[in-house]
């Protein structure tokens, strides 16, 4: 096979899919797809799906949305922190990225990141 695996979607549980569609659509400005049973959060090559359950989020588990500069960053944390999303980390250079830490509504962390 010369096809290699690339990751297509994430599913997680969430307490409160109105909620998770809010925050996904309106503060972080993703396109979501909302029905009763899902939140879709759909780009060309990935799916978030978010679904009715108990929320999962660990001290060890995160994913990402990488951004082209260190400007980009901080202009999304500055835009994030107006809209008093829950900031974990600031952002800083680590080792070969630039990234900051905020959290969804279910504390499941999330990265804004680039690399340097």
């Amino acid at each position: 096979m010369d096809d290699p695996l690339l990751l297509a979607h994430l599913n997680l549980d969430v307490a409160d899919l109105p909620r998770s569609a809010a925050f996904y659509g309106e503060h972080l400005e993703l396109p979501v797809d909302v029905s009763d049973a899902a939140v879709r959060v759909k780009w060309p090559s990935f799916l978030l799906v978010l679904t009715p359950g108990t929320p999962r989020a660990s001290d060890n588990f995160h994913f990402g949305f990488r951004v082209a500069t260190s400007a980009d960053v901080d202009a999304w944390m500055s835009r994030l922190r107006a809209r008093d999303v829950p900031i974990v980390a600031e952002a800083e250079r680590r080792g070969s990225v630039y990234v900051a830490r905020i959290t969804d509504p279910d504390a499941y962390v999330i990265e804004v990141f680039t690399f340097l």
